[in-house]
């Protein structure tokens, strides 16, 4: 019994959930213009029975706002992109940029976020396991960038930063650097690696399950 419990709750919870926080969004942005969208639609009742349904005519009404307010975006996107966006971050950078303190974050945060989204990059694009912070125990990184030259002269083993995400807080960790013949690459992808890192090793790829299944 409690086991069929618990299992209609792990297939029910993320449903409802999900439905909450899409409900909660979708009154969140409409309901500042809910009142005007009715009084509006309520006008033309006469060509439209339906909208003499309160429930009705507030659903079209949440429609028509979510729908303008996608346009909105688009429209603004478009205008920032092609007349606003370079001129102000151009000012931007020059303001940032003399900056004492403040220029050198800014350099380094922009610099990080241009190598994650430019299409060349290869940042966290392979899973490894490593022992950390010991020799007797593993853990999954994610190899990152080169090894700079003063590090790696220190040395005679030829080295490999690798990125040791935090549980179950997967946004700070260790960098550090291992020696090449010590970073063991598996078949994970990075959704499956930091899904099994957030939930502290409780969510493991699909095809493990599968074939755990089959025994």
């Amino acid at each position: 019994m409690k086991k069929y419990l618990i299992a209609g709750l792990i297939i029910l919870l993320p449903l409802v959930l999900t439905i909450m926080l899409f409900v909660f969004v979708i009154d969140l942005f409409t309901a500042p213009f809910l009142t005007m969208f009715i009084d509006f639609l309520a006008k033309y009742e006469q060509f439209l029975p339906l909208l003499k349904s309160p429930t009705f005519i507030t659903v079209i009404s949440r429609i028509l706002i979510i729908v303008m307010f996608l346009v909105f975006i688009f429209l603004l996107g478009v205008i920032a992109r092609w007349f606003l966006f370079r001129y102000l971050m151009n000012i931007t950078n020059k303001i940032l940029s003399k900056i004492p303190f403040v220029k050198t974050i800014y350099k380094s945060l922009k610099d990080i976020i241009s190598s994650f989204i430019s299409q060349e990059s290869k940042a966290f694009t392979k899973t490894a396991m490593i022992a950390f912070p010991s020799d007797n125990s593993y853990c999954v990184g994610f190899e990152s960038g080169e090894i700079p030259k003063q590090c790696q002269d220190k040395v005679k083993e030829k080295l490999k930063s690798v990125f040791v995400p935090t549980a179950p807080h997967p946004i700070s960790g260790y960098l550090v650097m291992v020696p090449e013949d010590r970073v063991y690459s598996i078949d994970m992808t990075r959704e499956d690696a930091v899904k099994f890192t957030v939930s502290c090793g409780l969510i493991i790829p699909a095809e493990e399950r599968v074939d755990e299944s089959k025994k």
